[in-house]
């Protein structure tokens, strides 16, 4: 709350500042052309003056007059002795808030006009401080609406991460329900003490078996829980090519009889978690491995442009046709046999999609041109 405060008073000052720059610009600059208005028309003056000095008394009166100009003219001798021949509603010849203009005419003298500039500075100064009490109202007003629209905002955040969450504990006890009631029979069938020791130390097998099923689904849920919290993730400059270089070392150590190619753009740097991008890269491979014959050839290409691209596709069986494409949502299980066949949880598709979508990428499962399953991920470069 306090960093939204300061965040709006920062903007609040920002545009303000702006504003009276800009109008206030505005404002002298409208200023200044009054100003020019008259500098303009004293100009004028003087020229038809100029024209005819002999008759400049008569020329200045009739000029005046016939242009409508809101000027005070004065006869000024030599020895300073000053006559008033027009004035203009209470003008000054001299002072303050006044235009003047000295025009010489001959045997010395010279005739003075003076134009006043109280209207104008004076519009300036209402202009001026309407403008202040423009942007007060303004600013008011738009922290009102500031104010209004983050809590909107954050109550719409709220209800979307309250849905999220409550889809999440739905999923989360969907997943558990299942090892949790083979966990519930095995220990009640062991309560009876009617087994005999050879059935018995099966059932302990099987008990401890969902036991440790249940630990890699919590474990599991946790991480896709901590995937989906704002905030919680600590990012640095970490380069997925070697991550991926060093499963495919790993992967060729342990799947002897799958054959692999890579071509890989080394670096390839984005701002990210190295923990969770080894956890993808990973369970790409761990899924490969668990689920394609041996024989099965696997492809990975990393391309690092502007975005960096990233395919590992196999030739194995793939998935259901009505799965490519499909945004992963929630705990997808593709095939719940394949997760108990190999003690997995098979969770590992959303985990995947969790990761790639926390940094800020896309991920997609399409059928690979070998056959099999296609996993295409596009991740922002740093």
């Amino acid at each position: 709350m306090r960093n939204r405060t300061k965040q709006l008073f920062a903007t609040a000052v920002i545009t303000s500042i702006l504003s009276i720059v800009i109008g206030g610009f505005a404002i002298w600059s409208a200023h200044q052309g009054e100003i020019a208005i008259i500098d303009r028309n004293l100009n004028q003056l003087e020229s038809d003056i100029r024209s005819n000095p002999v008759d400049a008394v008569s020329i200045a009166l009739l000029s005046i007059e016939q242009n409508n100009f809101d000027f005070t003219l004065a006869f000024a001798t030599t020895s300073g002795e000053l006559t008033i021949l027009r004035e203009s509603n209470g003008t000054p010849i001299s002072g303050k808030n006044v235009r003047i203009r000295h025009i010489p005419i001959p045997e010395g003298d010279e005739l003075i006009v003076s134009s006043s500039l109280t209207d104008i500075n004076n519009s300036l100064h209402r202009n001026l401080w309407r403008l202040i009490v423009f942007i007060i109202i303004a600013n008011i007003l738009a922290s009102i609406v500031s104010v209004f629209v983050s809590r909107s905002g954050a109550l719409s955040q709220e209800r979307a991460q309250r849905a999220k969450m409550q889809e999440f504990l739905g999923d989360a006890a969907h997943e558990l329900r299942t090892p949790m009631t083979v966990v519930k029979g095995y220990a009640e069938l062991l309560k009876s003490k009617k087994l005999d020791p050879e059935r018995e130390s099966a059932a302990f097998d099987r008990l401890n078996s969902e036991l440790k099923r249940m630990d890699l689904l919590i474990a599991d849920l946790l991480m896709l829980a901590q995937l989906g919290e704002e905030g919680n993730i600590d990012f640095e400059s970490t380069n997925i090519a070697k991550i991926i270089k060093e499963n495919i070392t790993d992967f060729e150590a342990i799947a002897t009889s799958h054959s692999i190619s890579a071509q890989i753009d080394d670096p390839a740097l984005l701002m990210g978690s190295e923990k969770y991008l080894q956890r993808f890269v990973a369970n790409a491979f761990t899924n490969i491995r668990l689920h394609t014959p041996a024989g099965t050839q696997v492809r990975v290409t990393v391309k690092a442009g502007k975005e960096i691209s990233i395919v590992i596709e196999d030739s194995g069986p793939g998935l259901p046709i009505d799965s490519y494409g499909e945004k992963i949502r929630g705990l997808k299980r593709f095939d719940r046999s394949r997760s108990r066949d190999n003690g997995g949880t098979g969770l590992g598709m959303s985990i995947m999609s969790a990761v790639i979508e926390r940094h800020q990428g896309t991920f997609t499962l399409r059928q690979s041109e070998l056959g099999g399953l296609a996993i295409e991920v596009h991740l922002p470069r740093t």
